[in-house]
């Protein structure tokens, strides 16, 4: 069974689950929300920079969380062992439910930032091309962390042995997840965007390689 068939069929149960109906309803729903609250709010606050900062923060959580579950349960139901008397690598089953759970909540974001966008266009006075390119720059660093969450909820996943230890450590790679990625704006390097999206691939790279390591490693 090759990874394109895994992948197109992970991807159709992931894209129907409540995690991402909630993804795809409730980001654009929060950035509106956020958006409103905010005080002294005026005409040049970009609704776009907000949804950025938002997605980087709740949506690579999520995705974790939905990955390293659904794992868990298909380990505790002895899925695997019935899936890999098939010709089936193991890699393909991990790499399969990364690239999936990567694409749903990608998807949730480039809605959230379109509306977003298009908010901004209407809405603030003086919009500019720069304003444009800063909020995709910013975006990038949510791209990398939801990146690496993901590769992490993998990994987290194979790893753990209960949703409630899976959590944790989902937590905690979450904390991790962030902290790397922000660093380097924190602390004003150079070319930012290039850097975090540089420390995003390897981090995530790194995570699904122990992932895949691992799951070659239990027993079923």
């Amino acid at each position: 069974m090759s990874l394109s068939l895994l992948y197109r069929d992970e991807l159709r149960g992931f894209y129907k689950s409540n995690v991402m109906i909630i993804l795809w309803i409730g980001l654009p729903l929060l950035s509106v929300t956020a958006y409103v609250s905010l005080p002294n709010l005026d005409q040049q606050t970009s609704m776009a920079l907000i949804t950025a900062s938002i997605i980087s923060s709740v949506g690579g959580w999520l995705a974790a969380i939905m990955l390293a579950v659904h794992i868990i349960h298909e380990k505790s139901h002895h899925v695997y062992e019935l899936f890999l008397i098939r010709p089936v690598h193991r890699s393909h089953i991990i790499l399969s439910k990364f690239l999936a759970v990567f694409t749903c909540v990608v998807s949730a974001t480039v809605i959230a930032m379109i509306l977003s966008l298009v908010v901004d266009y209407f809405f603030i006075q003086q919009y500019s091309e720069t304003l444009f390119t800063d909020t995709l720059e910013s975006l990038i660093p949510g791209l990398s962390i939801i990146a690496m969450e993901c590769a992490a909820g993998a990994f987290v996943g194979v790893l753990a042995s209960s949703v409630l230890v899976g959590i944790i450590l989902v937590v905690i790679t979450h904390n991790i997840s962030s902290l790397t990625i922000m660093l380097p704006i924190m602390w004003h390097f150079p070319h930012t965007a290039a850097l975090s999206a540089a420390i995003g691939m390897v981090l995530s790279s790194v995570f699904l390689y122990l992932a895949v390591a691992l799951f070659h490693r239990r027993q079923f």
